[in-house]
C-alpha cells in the first residue's frame, strides 16, 4: 500500500476539474477529498512524486471553499473549490491526485528501522497514552530483565531478550503488526501508531539505528500487553506489562 493511502498519516485530494490555470503561480480547482483531512497551509505534491524529497513541482492550498463558505478543513468524501499556489496547475488532470507532503521526519525514522507504518489507530482497546507511560516509566515500575550497559555484546544481548520476551508476550500479532507510541516528542499528541513488522527481530538495535532512539514503547493490538525498552544509567531495562482494570 502506498503511503498516501494510510487514510490517518496523509490527506490525499482528487482533482475533478481546473477552473483557472492560467497564473503561473497556481490558480483554483474543484477538489474531492479522498483521505485524511486537508487543510489549509498543506502543501502538496502528484501522487507520482510523493517518494521524491524534493519533487519539482509543489502546490500550497491556500484557500478551501464549499457553498460560498470558507473552511480550515475537509475530509472525505467532500468536494469543495481550493485555492492552490506554487507552479502553474495546467498540467493538472481530472482524477489526478494530490498528496500532502513532505513525510513526517518520525516516518521516515521508523521506516528506517525496517517498520512499515500503516495508520493512527484510536482502537477503544488500547490503552490510554500516558498510562501506557505510566507503566514504563512510573516510579514503581521493575524491569522484567536488565542488560547492563557495561557488557560487551550488550546490543546483542538486548536483541537477543527482546525477541524471547516480546514473542512470549504475543506482542506482535498473526500479521506482524503492533502498536508503538513513535519515540520522541510529540508522542502523547500523536498517540499509537500501528506498526507492521516485516523483519520481526532485533527490534531495539534497528530502533536505535534508524531512529536514533533507545528507548521505544510498544503494545500488542488488542491493548493488553506493552513491551519496552527503557535506557537508565547503568543498564537497558525491557519491560514487559500486562494491563488489567487496575493497572
Amino acid at each position: 500500500m502506498p503511503a498516501s493511502e494510510r487514510p490517518g498519516l496523509f490527506s490525499r485530494l482528487q482533482i475533478h476539474e481546473v477552473v483557472g490555470a492560467g497564473d503561473a503561480d497556481g490558480g483554483i480547482c474543484v477538489i474531492r477529498c479522498i483521505g485524511g483531512l486537508a487543510r489549509v497551509g498543506q502543501v502538496f505534491v502528484l501522487e507520482r512524486d510523493q517518494d521524491t524529497i524534493d519533487p519539482e513541482v509543489t502546490l500550497t492550498l491556500h484557500v478551501i471553499e464549499k457553498f460560498r463558505r470558507s473552511l480550515e478543513s475537509i475530509g472525505p468524501p467532500h468536494s469543495a473549490a481550493v485555492l492552490l499556489s506554487g507552479g502553474p496547475l495546467e498540467g493538472l488532470r481530472e482524477g489526478d491526485v494530490l498528496v500532502s507532503h513532505p513525510l513526517p521526519d518520525w516516518y521516515r525514522k521508523l521506516e528506517a528501522s525496517g517498520l512499515q507504518v500503516l495508520d493512527f489507530d484510536r482502537s477503544p482497546l488500547l490503552p490510554e497514552a500516558r498510562r501506557a507511560h505510566f507503566a514504563f516509566a512510573g516510579y514503581e515500575v521493575k524491569p522484567t530483565t536488565t542488560v547492563s550497559h557495561a557488557r560487551p555484546d550488550a546490543a546483542t544481548e538486548l536483541d537477543r531478550r527482546w525477541n524471547a520476551l516480546a514473542m512470549s508476550a504475543h506482542l506482535v500479532d498473526e500479521d506482524g503488526e503492533f502498536c508503538m507510541l513513535v519515540p520522541g516528542n510529540g508522542c502523547f499528541e500523536r498517540g499509537w501508531v500501528r506498526i507492521k513488522d516485516p523483519v520481526g527481530v532485533d527490534l531495539p538495535s534497528r530502533i536505535l539505528a534508524g531512529a536514533g532512539h533507545p528507548e521505544f514503547l510498544a503494545v500488542s493490538v488488542d491493548g493488553r500487553t506493552m513491551c519496552a525498552v527503557s535506557d537508565e544509567e547503568y543498564d537497558k531495562w525491557i519491560i514487559v506489562h500486562h494491563f488489567t482494570e487496575e493497572s
